[in-house]
């Protein structure tokens, strides 16, 4: 058991954020003394600028970009397997 720690907390619930449904917030030693709106206004500026508005409509991918990502990755295992299958023959 630690003794002695006290740390602060900014706990914002319902971000609006379709990414965060909840932020947590571990404020500076020095952060304690600025009032508490100002705070919580800077805690849901960095929320919002982490979820830009032209991200939140592409949340979801195609099966297309899966598809080619699954090709790559396969085409890279059977060219890795070939090359350590040649180096050890």
């Amino acid at each position: 058991m630690i003794k002695g720690c006290h740390k602060s907390i900014v706990f914002l619930k319902d971000t609006g954020s379709k990414i965060f449904d909840e932020a947590y917030f571990i404020l500076k030693p020095e952060a304690i003394t600025e009032e508490k709106n100002d705070i919580v206004l800077e805690a849901n500026k960095i929320v919002n600028a982490l979820c830009p508005d032209d991200f939140k409509g592409k949340e979801k991918k195609g099966r297309f970009g899966k598809l080619v990502a699954f090709l790559c990755g396969t085409l890279l295992g059977v060219i890795a397997t070939l090359l350590v299958y040649l180096f050890l023959i």
